[in-house]
Order: structure tokens, then sequence, then C-alpha cells
């Protein structure tokens, strides 16, 4: 009996084993998200129409005014010109230009070769009984004869007249002065213009006029 009970035993095992082969096994459907949830799309996948920056609806929603005012005659008034209105506008900075103009003119001899040769010269006018006239014994005009400087042209013209019928070949240079100006460059809305402080009055000779803005 214990032989044919083992062998019923054994034959039970096979049959399992083999019909769990044969029997297809079962799916579970996944579903990533709950009914009537719209399905997360990143960014990079989104049309390039539909993105939206802050820097885009700023520009196209506020309506500017550019102004500059100027010229101020020094960096720390228009710093403190630029503080007393920043809160009440949009933007503001300062530029720095440097401006140039006609300081003058100055008559000379041109250098000579040699510092023995310059001291020669200023004899020779001295003998001509010419004065105001000076030796330039160092840097950028070395061994030139300065003859004067004038504010007005039409003296330097004189001048050179005077010693061209005296017989020196003298010459004249236009002298530049050159110095920095500030401007204040400011944008506001109509809405913040009634606020804006007349700023000629802290600083007479100033004036502020509208400008092109620039997209920036």
């Amino acid at each position: 009996m214990r032989y044919v009970f083992l062998i019923l035993l054994m034959a039970n095992i096979g049959f399992y084993v083999w019909s769990q082969k044969l029997s297809t096994p079962q799916t579970h459907k996944f579903t990533p998200n709950d009914p009537g949830t719209e399905k997360l799309k990143l960014l990079s996948e989104l049309p390039k129409t539909t993105i939206r920056t802050p820097e885009a609806t700023v520009s196209t929603s506020v309506q500017q005014i550019c102004y500059s005012a100027g010229p101020f005659d020094s960096e720390a008034t228009i710093q403190a010109t630029e503080e007393q209105i920043t809160p009440l506008v949009l933007k503001s900075s300062v530029r720095k230009l440097t401006t140039t103009q006609e300081a003058g003119y100055w008559v000379y001899l041109p250098a000579m070769p040699t510092r023995a040769e310059a001291l020669a010269k200023g004899r020779e006018l001295a003998a001509a009984k010419v004065k105001d006239y000076y030796v330039v014994t160092a840097g950028n005009h070395e061994n030139t004869v300065s003859l004067g400087l004038y504010r007005e042209q039409y003296n330097a013209d004189n001048r050179i007249t005077e010693l061209t019928r005296k017989g020196f070949a003298v010459q004249k240079e236009v002298r530049i002065e050159q110095w920095p100006e500030f401007w204040l460059d400011y944008s506001v809305t109509e809405e913040q213009l009634p606020q804006i402080p007349d700023l000629s009055t802290e600083n007479p000779g100033i004036s502020s006029n509208e400008v092109s803005c620039q997209n920036s």
C-alpha cells in the first residue's frame, strides 16, 4: 500500500506542475492617473507659442515714456538725483560722456634738434625785441619756443603776423580741453509722470528731454 500511495502522490505533483505551465498568466491593467485628470507634460514638450516669460509680459503690457536729464557737473550730484527719483520711475541709469571744446590757441616755434639751438633762437627773439617767449626744456614739447597762449583767435593771429614780419616761422595750435558730463536716463509710465519732480530746481542748468526708448 505504501508504494501505491507514493505513486499517486508523485502523479498529483506532476499533474500540478504540468497544468501551471499550460495556464495563461493573468495580467493587471495599470492606470497612471485617475479618470478625468489631464496628462502631465514637460515644458520642452509644449509648443513654443504657449510658453510665456515674465519679461515678455512686462515689456508688452507697460507703455514706457523715456527721458534723458543733464548735463550734471559731478558724479556725486547725479547719484543723489538718481536716488531721489528711483522709487518714482520704472528704471534709471547714469551715463558718462567726455566733452571736448576749443580752449584757446598756442603760438610757438617748432622744437629745435638740441637745447643749445633752442636757447640760441630765444636770443634771436630777444635781439628782435620780442617779448613773452619761453624755451621749453622738458616734457613733450622739449626745445620748443612758446610765444603765448591766447583765448581769442584774432589775438593769436595778430601775434603770428607780428613775428612773421620779423622773420620767424611761427606756428599756431588749437588747444583742446576735455571734461566729463553726466546724464540721467529714466523711464516712466503715464501714471508715474506727474510724480517726477522738476530736476532743474536743485540743479540749475540741466534739462529733461523726452527720448526714444531703447529696447533692452
